[in-house]
């Protein structure tokens, strides 16, 4: 199964509380009415920011976006026709506009890899990470996906977590421009026991060797989190 992740800000003009009730009481309803849309969806949910959170596990910047989107489907292929839906094309694609910044918005093909089994609560915190120069993708996914588990084991933050993810982003073939360093090479995905359960973090030597391992493989600058709190839409 592919797991498609749209990060988005919101459009100029709109505020957030505005704009979350349009994707959750306007856009969403929309898409489950358009059947032909909806049956090709096996999962569709929204990530929208908790306010005034910070990423004490990393000390990353908090990204500046309003929701993270994650549609699951049979495939690629399956999502791509998906959005070749006559209708998709004349209601759902003009809507995105009403709502969301289009011009900065980005759409990942991601395979998702389940680290550690657990509960999924509501609250997550997603790191988007880039890849260091030197390389490719296929070899960094491959390093985090070994070594990165081992050192959370470790980590203060490991208490803090449910369930983890590693979504790693599909080869940049799959992109129309996929080489563009706008785009991230992983995402990692952490249910939190709650909104909050951050904010007593205190790094230790753990914690340290997490972030020398992202000073490695990582363009460091240009990693952003996320802490959020999911919206149900399919099924």
């Amino acid at each position: 199964m592919m797991k498609m992740m749209i990060l988005a800000p919101r459009r100029q003009g709109l505020s957030h509380e505005a704009f979350r009730h349009y994707v959750t009481e306007v856009h969403g309803p929309m898409v489950k009415r358009i059947t032909e849309v909806a049956a090709d969806i096996r999962h569709y949910h929204y990530n929208f920011p908790v306010p005034g959170a910070q990423d004490r596990a990393f000390g990353h910047p908090i990204a500046d976006l309003d929701i993270v989107t994650e549609g699951y489907f049979d495939s690629r292929e399956a999502q791509l026709r998906n959005m070749q839906h006559p209708r998709f094309m004349e209601i759902l694609r003009p809507d995105e506009a009403n709502f969301a910044d289009t011009t900065r918005a980005l759409m990942h093909y991601t395979d998702e890899h389940e680290v550690l089994p657990g509960t999924e609560a509501a609250a997550k915190l997603f790191c988007f990470r880039r890849r260091a120069p030197g390389l490719s993708r296929e070899a960094f996914q491959a390093r985090w996906r070994e070594e990165f588990p081992r050192l959370l084991g470790e980590a203060p933050l490991r208490s803090a977590i449910t369930r983890y993810v590693q979504n790693h982003v599909q080869p940049e073939r799959h992109h129309p421009d996929g080489a563009s360093p706008k785009y991230y090479d992983l995402i990692d995905e952490f249910w939190l026991r709650d909104a909050h359960a951050l904010d007593s973090l205190e790094p230790g030597r753990a914690g340290d060797a997490l972030r020398q391992f992202e000073a490695e493989v990582l363009t460091t600058e240009r990693t952003r989190a996320f802490v959020a709190t999911m919206v149900a839409n399919i099924p």
